[in-house]
């Protein structure tokens, strides 16, 4: 079974060196953050503003959101991601799906990302994905304050708090963080900072982009696009669209998949 794909800041990730050891034989070492997510996949959108090593056997992007950059990695072991990667040119909104990977020798270099999967996007999408981003952790905020205070109970919260020395001050930092994220997204025409008037093809390949390996079904697709506000004859229509455009294809009735 693949593992789930998780929503996180870079300027959370950028703060995470708690690697705690495999559970199991077979398994591998976990990252824990600061608010106690331990991530094996992660989606993330941003602005592709740096790629270097085009001529040799490793990529190195940088991938800015609104509060810092990611630094994704990608090499020999999956070349047809570097091979896509390489054909982009900065700057861009670039999706991606990544395994976070601590650095071995030298854990100051902080966390790199592997990519799996990526695809140019717009910027409906990145906002898209900045306003689910920002759900997402102020949800596991929420968590992890009720850890502090004892009301939850959870050993991996546990060990996030006392490695990360957490604070209710800490707590309203992370808040800010989202603050200043949210704050980013453009207003709709006649709408509020913050709502997005969302193009669906963009947020659909978007969506397929984060779960390249798997058929993804049309109901959960339809259910995002609603909760972008989309309704769903005209998410409907924008599968349609990308499927007669060949962008997307049905692996099986009622599945999607990129192309």
């Amino acid at each position: 079974m693949e593992e789930k794909v998780e929503y996180l800041f870079a300027g959370e990730l950028n703060r995470s060196d708690l690697v705690v050891p495999a559970a199991g034989a077979g398994d591998r070492p976990a990252l824990v953050t600061p608010t106690g997510l331990v991530p094996r996949r992660i989606s993330l959108v941003g602005a592709l503003t740096e790629l270097e090593g085009r001529g040799g056997d490793y990529l190195h992007a940088r991938v800015a959101d609104p509060t810092g950059a990611f630094s994704l990695s990608s090499g020999w072991h999956r070349p047809e991601v570097t091979g896509a990667l390489a054909k982009i040119e900065p700057p861009a909104f670039l999706a991606a799906t990544a395994s976070p990977v601590l650095s071995a020798r030298s854990p100051a270099r902080g966390v790199i990302l592997f990519p799996e999967a990526v695809a140019v996007v717009d910027r409906v999408a990145r906002d898209s994905w900045v306003i689910a981003t920002a759900e997402a952790t102020l949800t596991r905020l929420e968590g992890m304050s009720a850890a502090l205070v004892g009301t939850v109970q959870d050993p991996v919260l546990s060990r996030a708090i006392a490695h990360y020395r957490i604070t209710p001050s800490f707590l309203g930092e992370m808040a800010d963080m989202i603050d200043t994220a949210i704050a980013s997204v453009g207003p709709a025409p006649g709408g509020k900072p913050g709502a997005v008037q969302a193009d669906p093809k963009p947020l659909v390949l978007a969506l397929l982009a984060a779960r390249p390996k798997e058929p993804v079904p049309l109901e959960e697709v339809l259910a995002e696009l609603g909760r972008q506000g989309i309704g769903p004859e005209e998410g409907t229509r924008a599968v349609k669209e990308l499927l007669d455009e060949g962008e997307c294809y049905a692996p099986r009735k009622g599945t999607l998949r990129l192309a």
